[in-house]
Parts: structure tokens; sequence; C-alpha cells
């Protein structure tokens, strides 16, 4: 085994940053372009929904949309992570709180252009958390009759549209990116839904950009509480990575470390991944690890990685998913798996666990996708959030 003179470059974990995000430029570039554009115009661009399985890179790219934003001194980024149990908008008031006095500490100009904003704020906090202690280093009172009406849909427009019109006056913007969006309460969603349609029909939208990263459920999820939602963002979908772009993901590390694939060991990888951008990272780990040479990588190292990385990958995400299933969720979960990746029928779930009805099977229906383990990618069908799940299940079911 080599010594570890060069830090092995794979970044498995949830949200952690790899070291190449392949098959994702065109999408980042589109975002980058928007954002520049709105800070030439001063207008706010579409509200952006990015979808895709558990495991593909939402997060990291919502990571990566907001860090290019940051860099450009320009913009403001609130980060949130929607949560069944908590308010969106108590998390946006927190967030924003830090984003607004960042951007005060440009001088005092910067302060007097604000402080419209900050009034609306100060009013839309007291109605959203009125027991958080929120200081900006001056005295701000509420604004009355902005964003204080207790409508939340209203108020949440009046703050942001507020806020918007400031960072307009110093030539700045607004990101907000959420991440799990999917999880918000229905009246959150329909909140969000109604002030970013609202600010998008102003005669000069403000330059507040929105970026939503969700399970493939989301868009109708959006729609289920708001039904002109299908119209209101622009969808984006993240698919499994293609040969192409997961050897890519794996050789551009290695060879700007000095570190070769032999052509058989990359294949070897490459159909092991499946296109998995998160067992991508595992195997690239691994593999690294098992090198027997220190500049290269053969087929015998490959083998050896794909193994200890799919032992990874197995105890600590298709595991724990499958451990915390009912014995009913997981006989829902092996019917689902004879169709592969799927997705599956009801009907044909049905017939396979032996039930006569089909609402024989909503309580472990809902239950799973509830805790986010399957979706409907549409009516009539169901499908598993992780990619591998079913290849999982087969192994488990064979010992």
């Amino acid at each position: 085994m080599p010594e570890p003179t060069v830090v092995n470059p794979f970044k498995p974990g949830a949200g952690r940053v790899p070291p190449v995000l392949a098959g994702r430029d065109a999408l980042l570039k589109s975002i980058e372009r928007t954002l520049a554009e709105t800070l030439v115009t001063g207008e706010g661009g579409r509200p952006v929904v990015i979808s895709g399985l558990r495991g593909v890179g939402k997060t990291v790219l919502l990571n990566e949309i907001g860090r290019r934003a940051s860099e450009t001194r320009r913009w403001s980024v609130v980060k949130l992570e929607a949560s069944r149990n908590r308010s969106l908008q108590q998390g946006l008031v927190r967030q924003l709180h830090a984003a607004l006095r960042g951007t005060l500490s440009l001088g005092a100009t910067v302060v007097e252009h604000f402080r419209a904003a900050l009034g609306a704020f100060r009013s839309f906090q007291v109605t959203v958390d009125p027991t958080g202690t929120y200081n900006f280093g001056i005295s701000v009172e509420p604004s009355p009759g902005v964003a204080d009406s207790g409508d939340l849909e209203r108020d949440l427009e009046d703050l942001l549209r507020e806020v918007g019109m400031a960072f307009r006056a110093i030539g700045h913007g607004l990101a907000i990116t959420v991440d799990e969006l999917q999880e918000a309460p229905k009246h959150d969603l329909n909140a969000l839904n109604l002030a970013l349609h609202a600010l998008g029909q102003d005669t000069l939208p403000v330059p507040v950009y929105f970026v939503g990263t969700g399970l493939p459920s989301l868009p109708a999820v959006l729609a289920d509480a708001t039904s002109y939602a299908e119209r209101l963002y622009d969808y984006r979908r993240l698919d499994l990575l293609t040969d192409d772009e997961t050897r890519f993901a794996l050789t551009d590390p290695t060879e700007r470390a000095g570190v070769y694939w032999d052509p058989t060991a990359l294949e070897l990888a490459v159909r092991s991944i499946q296109g998995y951008p998160y067992f991508a990272q595992a195997c690239g780990k691994h593999v690294w690890d098992a090198r027997a040479v220190e500049d290269s990588i053969d087929a015998l190292s490959a083998e050896t990685g794909v193994l200890a990385a799919r032992d990874e990958v197995d105890q600590g995400l298709y595991q724990s998913r499958w451990d915390r299933a009912t014995p009913k969720q997981r006989e829902l979960m092996q019917a689902m798996a004879a169709d592969g990746e799927g997705p599956s029928a009801i009907q044909d779930l049905v017939a396979r666990t032996g039930k006569t009805r089909t609402s024989d099977l909503s309580v472990s229906r809902n239950e799973l996708i509830k805790n986010g383990h399957i979706y409907a990618p549409d009516r009539g069908y169901l499908a598993f959030t992780v990619p591998g799940m079913a290849d999982f299940i087969h192994r488990k079911a064979r010992g």
C-alpha cells in the first residue's frame, strides 16, 4: 500500500462538495448568467426549482449556487432547509436577519437605503417570530401597515418587495435558496408561491432570486399548495450521470493528482456506479485507498475499492432505511423491487403482496412517502427516492 503522499480527492457523504461537479455545468452556467443579468437590470429572474432523487447532488448544487453568488460580493445569500416541523418563515427571518446585518456593514449610505426594509423586517418578525431577538446595531421600529397584517401571503410579499427594493438601490441582489423544499408545511408553500407570483407580476420585479431543491415529487407538492405553481417556476431536473460524466467525475480528480486509471479498471467502476453521484464519490474514495501503485489504478484495486464502497453505502444509506421501515412497509418495498428502478404500478403491487384492494396498501404507502423512502412519479405509480434501493433489496434477499 503506497504512503498517502497525496490527499484522497474524493468526498463521499451527504451534501459534501465533490472535487468536480460532473454533468452540472450547463445548469450552473444558466443560473450564473441569470444572476449576472439581474445585477445589470436590477430586475429579478424567474424562480427556479431543481428536483431529483436522493444523492444526485441537489444540496451540493444549491451550495455551489450560493457560493458563486456570494463570491461576486453583490449578492446576499439566504440559505434554508425546509422541515415539516418548522415554519419556513421563521427560518427565513433568522437567515435574512444575518444577511441584512452583513449588508449594513457596508456603510452609513447603505443603512439609509435599508431603513424601510428594516422596518418591514421588524413588522414581519413580530408577526412570525415574536419571541426572537434581532439586533441591527441601530434603532429599528416596525413599519405600520407593512408586512404586519397577520396574513402570511401578503406579509411575505411586502417583506420581499421592501428588501428587494433596498438591494436594488445599492446595485445588489438577494438570493434565497431552500433545500428539501417538499418538506415545508403546505401553508408555507402556498404563501411562498403567492409571494413569488406577486413579485414576478410587478412592472419591475425586485432583484430577489429564488432557488428551491427537493425530491422528484416537489413540482406536484408545489402545485398542490397553489394550482398555478406549475407555471410559476422554471423547473429543472437533476438526473443520474451519463457514463461519460461518471468517467470524468472519477478521472479528473485523480489525474490532477498525477494518478491514472487503467481503462479496464475505469470501466469496472463506471458499470458499478450506474450514474449515481453519491456512489461515485464512495467508489472513488475506496478505489483510491485500495490502489497498489502510487500513480495508477489497476483492475484489482478498482474491484477491491468498489466492494468496499458497496459495503459502506449498504450500511450507511440502504440498511438504515430498511431498518427504519416496519414489516408491512418492507413488504411493499420488496414488491416494488421486482420492477428494479421502477416505477411500479400500484395494481401490480397489490397483486404481489396478496392484497385485494389498493387501499390495503395506503397506510404503508403514505408512511413511506412521508419518510422520504418512496414517491409517486405519476398517478397510480410508486418509485424509490434512492437509486439502487431495489438492487440492495435483491442482494439482501439472496443473503
